[in-house]
């Protein structure tokens, strides 16, 4: 009974640390493919306030040219971007992961000399 209340309670310790030290830095990176890019993009850029970038691709399947969006955000702000590709494209493909060090404007300043 002591080892799993040790093993909870460092956890639980693990857990809030990571979010006092990294919680307000988190960033996520999307990679959203729709044919509906240009108003995904347009309002994510209104509403979210985040930079946007259209990269050109294709479907090694299809072998058909398509576009993608992808975007740099805060980890709370994820949320909104998944309802306003929901809102303008149900059927869009996204991609999320976590963005470790992101450098720029509107994120962490480029440390060095």
């Amino acid at each position: 009974e002591r080892i799993v209340y040790g093993l909870t309670q460092l956890t639980v310790s693990t857990v809030a640390v990571d979010m006092v030290i990294n919680g307000v830095r988190q960033s996520v990176q999307f990679f959203i493919f729709s044919k509906e890019y240009e108003q995904i993009a347009t309002r994510i850029n209104t509403e979210v306030h985040r930079g946007v970038t259209i990269l050109e691709g294709m479907g090694w399947y299809s072998k058909q040219p398509v576009k993608v969006i992808t975007v740099i955000a805060r980890k709370n702000e994820s949320i909104k971007i998944f309802r306003i590709v929901k809102d303008v494209d149900p059927n869009a493909f996204i991609s999320q992961s976590s963005a470790i060090g992101v450098y720029g404007e509107g994120f962490d300043v480029i440390k060095g000399k």
